[in-house]
């Protein structure tokens, strides 16, 4: 029996000094211990959204904060007492093609897709583009965090090399106002409030990431920053083009039958079934991108989560919204099976189409 479960096996009770009998007249209820992230982004937002929306006398939802995707994967392997985390997507394949845990991936799962993360520049008025960031000095995150992994890969696939520093992303904030960075990189579901309260007149802007093929291999193509998400930052009417992270709700897989799988169990029938509540303010918006029945590409799904969607999609009517979900989740099974996650607006729809005309031959 390895350390985690041993610690995670120890009763509240004993560590409290309570006696096996007193514990054992008092029903507790099923806890579960998901890592967040930084305590302004947005993993954070989320794991508190669960804990507002889930919490009762059966199920208590304890958030922790982490430092980022990478190591929220590490806390979830090792760190006692957690079950969930939110990462992103991109870092288990880091983790597989590095090596990194060799023997306990195997043991990560998740129980949904969530949403996408947006990569955010925030520069000085004088960077217009990516390439001005060559040799000069730009804020990444600390070292394990998932925007330090992503900030990395996306400037080594342009061939751009800054001068990378690793201050918490607020910290760098103020560095980047008093000039001392050229730009602060930050990975979260927009808005992030760590721009969002940024004066008007900072003389700090969003420099864009223009879609390229090298990137689409790896990123999501397609999204934007407006006037509406960050008024102080942006102008008018203007866009920003920007890629996304896809993040996934991971999950330690504990044997079947131990009660850290039984509490397993009892989140994911609590979280699917209450997830509409989640929808409704003051709740993250990242929320509305959530399609809990989205597969996720190179992951694979814990087992009450598929037999829940199976269960619920089998006996829900065949509603036209129903049905589509039913199908995009085919098409990116059908996408992620031959290698091709992420395509071109362009090259999707013909796959779509393409995949469309399949599905009927085989009917």
């Amino acid at each position: 029996m390895d350390r985690r479960f041993l610690l995670s096996a120890l009763p509240a009770a004993a560590l409290l000094g309570r006696s096996s009998a007193h514990a054992a007249d008092t029903a507790q209820p099923a806890t579960i211990g998901i890592m967040g992230g930084e305590i302004d982004g947005t993993f954070m937002r989320v794991a508190t959204d669960l804990t507002s929306v889930l919490n009762s006398d059966t199920l208590r939802v304890v958030p922790i904060v982490g430092k980022g995707s990478l190591q929220n994967l590490g806390d979830l392997i090792h760190l006692p007492g957690v079950d969930l985390a939110l990462i992103a997507a991109d870092v288990l394949a880091f983790a597989q093609t590095t090596h990194l845990y060799p023997g306990d991936l195997g043991k990560i799962q998740y129980i949904c897709k969530l949403y996408d993360n947006d990569v955010h520049v925030c520069a000085r008025d004088e960077i217009t583009a990516l390439a001005d960031l060559q040799g000069k000095p730009v804020n990444i995150d600390v070292e394990g965090a998932g925007t330090n992994l992503t900030a990395r890969a996306i400037f080594k696939t342009l061939g751009i090399a800054p001068d990378f520093r690793t201050d918490e992303p607020t910290i760098a904030q103020d560095k980047l106002r008093r000039g001392e960075l050229a730009a602060n990189i930050y990975t979260a579901g927009k808005p992030v409030r760590l721009f969002t309260s940024q004066p008007a007149n900072s003389g700090l802007h969003f420099v864009p990431i223009p879609s390229t093929p090298d990137l689409e291999r790896t990123y999501l193509p397609g999204g934007e920053f407006t006037h509406a998400d960050y008024p102080t930052l942006i102008q008018g009417d203007q866009t920003v083009e920007t890629m996304g992270v896809g993040v996934a709700l991971a999950v330690y897989g504990w044997p079947a039958g131990t009660r850290r799988y039984r509490n397993l169990v009892t989140f994911v029938d609590t979280f699917f079934g209450k997830f509409p509540e989640l929808l409704k303010p003051p709740h993250h918006p990242k929320w509305h991108d959530v399609n809990l029945a989205a597969a996720q590409p190179g992951w694979t799904r814990f087992a009450p989560a598929s037999a829940w969607l199976a269960q619920h999609q089998a006996g829900a009517p065949a509603t036209p919204a129903a049905t589509e979900a039913m199908m995009q989740t085919q098409f990116d099974q059908f996408l992620a099976q031959r290698g091709v996650p992420h395509l071109t607006r362009a090259q999707r729809e013909a796959t779509w189409q393409y995949f469309q005309q399949q599905r009927l031959r085989n009917q």
